[in-house]
């Protein structure tokens, strides 16, 4: 099984990091949404020998860092279909790194391409309003298939530029890119939930900025030192618990 700490929005509080990770007991990898607010150096002296990966966020432009704006984590291993689960499971395969920009080529190893219902969909409600469409994503009128030993494919971003709380752009990006997989930031708000029927799962963790010791848990629709354990068992089962510090 794979547990990665899955995070977000630490607005400076490294520190919480690293007691999520306590609380957390066993990580594979922490995966951060962005809006770090904190060099690089910082982030990794928290996580300690735990692989890491970030992306930028609307507030960590101004850093002298080069977190990507996005990442794809492809989860690779052999399924175990029978009752004897044994060693061999899913583990981090290829990550890759993303701009808003980027659509999908040769030069990502693609296999296959198909149509994106999503793009079509879009396109058709957007039409040629360019305007109308968040600067500097790019949604190609197709998508390409992940390879065939990718048990899972993770998208992950801050979000603030697919206009969340509203997932329906971030969902087709993911779509286009072939991910059943979402992890998301920006709203300070836990999320889980699924789009078109179920094919692509979309969570955000919340937030790890504030004083953990402090009684409060939300501050108006904001919650508090949140995060979120994401499991991937042998089988390739998706579960998410969702924890404070």
């Amino acid at each position: 099984m794979l547990q990665f700490l899955v995070c977000s929005d630490v607005h400076t509080y490294t520190d919480n990091i690293r007691l999520a990770i306590r609380k957390a007991d066993h990580i594979d990898a922490v995966l951060i949404a962005g809006d770090l607010e904190a060099e690089k150096d910082l982030v990794l002296s928290a996580v300690g020998n735990i692989p890491c990966y970030m992306v930028c966020g609307n507030n960590d432009y101004y850093l002298n860092t080069d977190y990507p704006q996005e990442l794809l984590i492809d989860i690779t291993g052999n399924i175990h279909t029978g009752s004897d689960a044994s060693p061999g499971g899913p583990v981090i395969g290829k990550v890759t790194e993303l701009g808003y920009d980027t659509v999908p080529g040769k030069d990502e190893g693609v296999e296959s391409v198909r149509q994106n219902s999503f793009s079509a969909f879009f396109a058709r409600l957007f039409g040629s309003r360019t305007a109308d469409l968040p600067k500097g994503l790019s949604f190609p009128q197709h998508t390409f298939k992940r390879p065939a030993d990718s048990i899972h494919r993770i998208l992950m971003t801050h979000g603030k530029e697919y206009k969340v709380p509203d997932i329906s752009l971030l969902a087709m990006r993911a779509g286009i890119w072939d991910a059943d997989l979402v992890i998301f930031g920006h709203t300070h708000q836990f999320w889980d939930t699924t789009f078109q029927r179920g094919k692509i799962r979309l969570i955000n963790p919340g937030c790890l900025v504030g004083d953990p010791k402090a009684s409060i848990r939300a501050y108006g629709n904001y919650e508090i030192c949140s995060f979120s354990l994401l499991r991937i068992g042998d089988r390739g089962e998706i579960d998410v618990e969702h924890l404070y510090l």
